[in-house]
């Protein structure tokens, strides 16, 4: 049997890019088992007994601001834990920070430099990024650590793309898509959502993973930065009430444009346009519905493909003869 694995505490704010391009490697190499533990979200309530466990303590980047960790790295120091700080940034040197914008700069100097002396004191060891830093810092006996990314960050996945492209005038839908994408987004870990709205719009899906929320343009800056785009589904639902009973059916072009697959409310307008399963679907308003539309198709490449080519064939059809390319 090998020797048991060293467990090492890393404290970390996000997904901070170096724990994939130097860190984890290093860990690996020093076969330490790394837990890692977002400080923007107060300790684990077992923090108690992963501390006993721990023999190694890793501070990536900043100095965690609330007092319960502050708790915690003393109770580290009291415990002997070797105390390390990562740094991939020159996060100790103010001047640096004047070619950086405002509002990253004040983070930097909130989270790191303002709190210099006490990382510098806390710490005993140094790692950093890059033989610059390396040499900058020569006086703290850094270690280099070599980049080694992990493999994950080349390996490319084939994404499945919904997108939702209402104005602000579908607040209503949007609040009803949340729970749709919240499921879908939970069932599939390869989905990628987009959608258009304003802050509060973002402050709602902030917390689903994988969802950007774009901020509302103008009509022709959308023609021209969704031209060539690719989506596989557009969500088109439409609510029942007074003012969507007058809209027209316009988001079925707006599919064709995309290459995307059209998931329509049964309903006018959509109902009297879209031919159910040739060049669209009509679902109900129950999210099992929906959920299963884009079950079947995120699993059946070629119903998506015969879908969207319909679709165009359909939409290609408002045009007189000659007027577009139906390449």
């Amino acid at each position: 049997m090998g020797e048991p694995l060293t467990t090492a505490l890393v404290l970390h704010q996000g997904a901070e890019s170096s724990l994939d391009y130097f860190l984890h490697s290093a860990f690996q190499e020093r076969h330490w088992r790394a837990l890692l533990l977002d400080t923007r979200h107060g300790p684990p309530a077992d923090m108690g007994s992963q501390l006993m466990q721990a023999r190694v303590i890793v501070l990536v980047r900043y100095w965690p601001t609330g007092w319960c960790w502050r708790g915690v790295l003393k109770q580290a120091r009291r415990q002997g834990l070797r105390c390390i700080y990562w740094m991939d940034d020159d996060l100790m040197d103010r001047s640096g920070f004047d070619v950086l914008p405002r509002k990253y700069a004040a983070k930097l100097r909130r989270l790191a430099w303002s709190h210099r002396a006490t990382i510098l004191d806390w710490c005993q060891a140094l790692w950093v990024s890059t033989p610059t830093l390396a040499e900058r810092y020569a006086n703290l006996n850094p270690e280099l650590i070599p980049l080694r990314p992990q493999a994950r960050v080349l390996e490319q996945i084939r994404s499945f793309s919904i997108g939702y492209h209402g104005t602000a005038s579908h607040r209503q839908e949007l609040l009803w898509l949340y729970p749709l994408i919240e499921k879908v987004q939970d069932r599939y870990s390869h989905s990628l959502v987009e959608l258009y709205g304003d802050a509060e719009v973002r402050q709602l899906y902030s917390s689903l993973p994988r969802v950007q929320v774009q901020h509302p343009i103008p009509w022709e800056r959308y023609l021209e930065v969704t031209a060539g785009k690719h989506l596989d589904l557009l969500l088109c639902p439409l609510l029942d009430n007074t003012f969507n009973g007058a809209r027209a059916a316009v988001k079925f072009f707006d599919a064709v444009r995309l290459g995307a697959v059209g998931l329509y409310s049964d309903r006018p307008p959509y109902a009297n346009m879209v031919i159910h399963g040739n060049d669209g679907l009509l679902l109900g308003d129950q999210y099992g519905e929906w959920l299963d539309a884009i079950h079947r198709l995120l699993n059946n490449q070629r119903e998506r493909q015969q879908l969207a080519i319909s679709a165009r064939r359909r939409a290609l059809s408002f045009f007189p003869s000659g007027q577009i390319d139906e390449a």
